[in-house]
C-alpha cells in the first residue's frame, strides 16, 4: 500500500474511534421506561418505607 493510502486509512480509523469513545446518554424511549419504573417501583417502596418510619400505616 502507498504511504498516502495508509495515512488516509489511519485518519479514518481515528475518526471512528473518537465517535465510539464519546459518552452516550439514554435514548428517549429509555428515559420514559426509567420514569415509569421510578413511579411504579421506586415510588411505592419509598412511600412504604417513609410510612413505616413515621408509623403512618
Amino acid at each position: 500500500m502507498s504511504e498516502d493510502l495508509q495515512k488516509e486509512i489511519l485518519e479514518e480509523l481515528k475518526k471512528i474511534n473518537e465517535k465510539l469513545d464519546e459518552p452516550k446518554g439514554l435514548s428517549t424511549p429509555m428515559k420514559f421506561v426509567a420514569l415509569i419504573l421510578g413511579f411504579l417501583v421506586i415510588g411505592p417502596i419509598l412511600a412504604f418505607l417513609l410510612s413505616f418510619l413515621f408509623n403512618l400505616r
